[in-house]
C-alpha cells in the first residue's frame, strides 16, 4: 500500500504526521490543480504533479484486467481532464470513490465476497460520466454472467480513464 503523509509543525515544535489514503491525496491534488488551471491556465509543473499522484493511485490498482482496445475505446470518449470533473462531482466524492475502488480491488484480488458493490458501481459511473464517458458504451464489455469479471472490467475502465484523463483531455493511442 502506498501511503502519503503530510508533515506539519506546530508552534511548539511538535511534529505530527497524518496518514492520507492515496485516493484522497489524488483528489486533493486534482482539486488544487483545477483551481490553479482556472487562475493561471495549464502549467507543466502542475500537470506533472497530477500525473505523479495519478500514477501512485494506478499503482495501487495494479494489476488490472486490461482487455484489447480499452485505451482506444476510452481515448476517443474522454472529453475532460481529471481536473475538470468538479462541476459534476465533489472533491470528497472523488476521494471516496478512488479509495473505495482500491479496497474493492483488494477484496477481489483476495477472493472475498463483495457486498457493497452497488454504491461503488454508481460512484464509478458518476466519475466516468464527469469525464465524458458513458458506461452504456461499454455494455458489451460489462455484459458477462461472471459478476467478479464484470467488476474487474469496470475497475479496468476506471483505471485507464484516470490514466488518460490525468495526461490530457484528448488522448491518442500512438502518443503513449
Amino acid at each position: 500500500m502506498v501511503e502519503l503523509s503530510i508533515e506539519s509543525n506546530y508552534s511548539n515544535n511538535v511534529s505530527s504526521t497524518e496518514e492520507i489514503k492515496v485516493g484522497h491525496a489524488l483528489a486533493h491534488i486534482v482539486a488544487a490543480a483545477s483551481i490553479v488551471e482556472e487562475i493561471e491556465g495549464e502549467l507543466p509543473e502542475v500537470n506533472d504533479t497530477v500525473r505523479k499522484y495519478a500514477d501512485a493511485w494506478i499503482m495501487e490498482m495494479a494489476p488490472i484486467d486490461y482487455y484489447p482496445g480499452l485505451a482506444e475505446m476510452l481515448g476517443c470518449r474522454i472529453k475532460k481532464k481529471l481536473t475538470q470533473v468538479f462541476d459534476e462531482i465533489t472533491e470528497e466524492e472523488l476521494a471516496t470513490t478512488l479509495d473505495d475502488v482500491i479496497e474493492l480491488k483488494r477484496a477481489l484480488d483476495n477472493g472475498e465476497i463483495i457486498y457493497n458493490y452497488a454504491d461503488i458501481e454508481v460512484r464509478v459511473e458518476r466519475l466516468l460520466r464527469a469525464l465524458g464517458v458513458e458506461i452504456n458504451d461499454f455494455a458489451s464489455v460489462l455484459d458477462t454472467p461472471d459478476f467478479y469479471l464484470k467488476l474487474r472490467r469496470l475497475l479496468a475502465i476506471l483505471v485507464v480513464a484516470i490514466g488518460i484523463s490525468s495526461v490530457r483531455t484528448k488522448w491518442i493511442a500512438e502518443s503513449q
